[in-house]
């Protein structure tokens, strides 16, 4: 059988988290852009993001704090309700006013002013003005939390909404959460009187509505400072999980969560206490980069790294320039194909699943290992997979030249090795020392 979704998430969320927590370490864009790239997770922070507004307390509890079962989701379902008790604190001002009175008369300062300024003025009066202040630091909190969702909401989530994705359900079907929260956000007259401008919401205001008797003030803090600690990448394997979950199994994405598998067992493969992982540069596609001993490693996902792998027909008609043949007389029919349509397409190309690239400490390319992955069972669907995988290795380009000795092709290969991975394929296909076959659950020992 296949490995599931979870099985597959089990194995993956300890050592996900590991580099999660230690900042850009890996970068996931390439895995999320296979889901649905007008999303445009462009880095792990919109990723994350999006896993918080999608948490609940059906099968979300994520800790043994207080409050841990509270997700955003049950938050804004109580919202509508709870927002009309929120707090404000009576602040009192003195006014000096002339001809009317607006509070309380204060009568010994309201002498001493006339005294002082007209002793015959009896229009001069210094009162008190009591106003409501909304700007508490447990409003502040609860403001600051709803902008974030709202923004995650409205923002992030917009192309997914539009194309009306089921794994987005629970915040567009029945009493639509959203359009909740975008009124209470808006219309509502007391978080309207909530001002956030230049204002930085601190630790110290989360503690104080973390310690309040309203339960909106309770959670907003807690869940407030669980997205200020995602945002730190300070995780644990458990929420690791729910993130693969809410990105991975809502959306059906579990083959792309098998490319995720491998990508991560090849990386830890080497012994980690002698991999040094290291941050990438924003909107690197590189998946993650390392050293181990003398060399230095990078692996891309769903890309061509410096590589080509494309052919035309101008490579083809330099091949077969004389005699009267098969290859000759159909490179006739692709040149008069060209002719009739203006532009052909390439007559082969393709992008590997996995590519990693071995430097040694010069900075020289020594050896490229190509993946391809299919998530089966089914041989031939595996076999077609080979195919492809055979394909790069022959037809892999750097700089406009064969990466691979013609000589050597899959009888002694020296700059290309390959691995084809599978979840199950039968024992009659047989891989060898450059080729590899790597089935679900067996150990990684990849020679690069």
């Amino acid at each position: 059988m296949k490995a599931s979704a979870e099985q597959l998430i089990s194995d993956i969320a300890p050592e996900l988290n590991t580099f999660l927590r230690s900042g850009n370490l890996i970068n996931l864009t390439s895995f999320t852009k296979k889901i649905d790239p007008s999303l445009n997770i462009n880095d792990l922070r919109k990723l994350l993001r999006i896993h918080f507004v999608l948490t609940s307390s059906k099968g979300n509890v994520e800790n043994s704090e207080e409050n841990s079962s509270i997700g955003v989701i049950d938050f804004i379902e109580l919202l509508s309700e709870r927002v009309r008790r929120i707090k404000t604190i009576m602040k009192r001002e003195t006014e000096e006013l002339t001809g009317e009175v607006k509070g309380r008369i204060r009568w010994e300062d309201t002498v001493t002013r006339r005294f002082n300024c007209n002793p015959k003025d009896n229009t001069l009066f210094v009162c008190d003005r009591g106003e409501r202040d909304y700007d508490i630091s447990e409003n502040l909190v609860l403001k600051r939390l709803l902008q974030i969702i709202h923004s995650i909401l409205y923002d992030d989530l917009l192309p997914a909404f539009e194309k009306e994705y089921i794994w987005l359900k629970q915040w567009s079907s029945g009493p639509e959460l959203k359009t909740t929260l975008n009124n209470v956000f808006h219309k509502n007259v007391y978080l309207r009187k909530i001002d956030l401008t230049d204002v930085r919401v601190t630790e110290r205001m989360i503690y104080k509505a973390s310690c309040s008797r309203l339960a909106i003030y309770k959670e907003a803090a807690f869940l407030l400072s669980k997205y200020n600690r995602l945002m730190n990448y300070d995780l644990d394997d458990t929420v690791a999980k729910d993130l693969l979950k809410n990105t991975f199994i809502q959306p059906d994405a579990t083959s792309v969560l098998f490319e995720l598998y491998w990508v991560i067992k090849i990386i830890r493969q080497f012994n980690p206490q002698n991999v040094t992982l290291e941050l990438l540069e924003p909107g690197s596609k590189i998946a993650a980069k390392w050293k181990d001993g003398q060399y230095k490693y990078v692996i891309y996902h769903d890309s061509i790294g410096i590589f080509q792998f494309r052919e035309n027909t101008q490579s083809l008609s330099e091949l077969f320039s004389s005699g009267d043949n098969y290859f000759r007389r159909e490179i006739k029919v692709l040149h008069k194909l060209e002719s009739m349509v203006g532009n052909l397409q390439d007559l082969w190309g393709g992008r590997p699943d996995i590519i990693v690239e071995r430097y040694d400490e010069t900075n020289r390319l020594v050896s490229v290992l190509i993946g391809e992955v299919k998530y089966t069972d089914d041989d031939s669907y595996a076999i077609q997979g080979l195919k492809e995988l055979l394909e790069y290795i022959a037809l892999i380009r750097l700089e406009g030249a064969y990466f691979e000795n013609y000589d050597n092709l899959f009888t002694g290969l020296k700059n290309v090795r390959g691995c084809l991975f599978v979840n199950g394929l039968s024992d009659a296909v047989k891989g060898d020392d450059k080729i590899q076959i790597l089935r679900y659950g067996d150990n990684v020992v990849i020679s690069v």
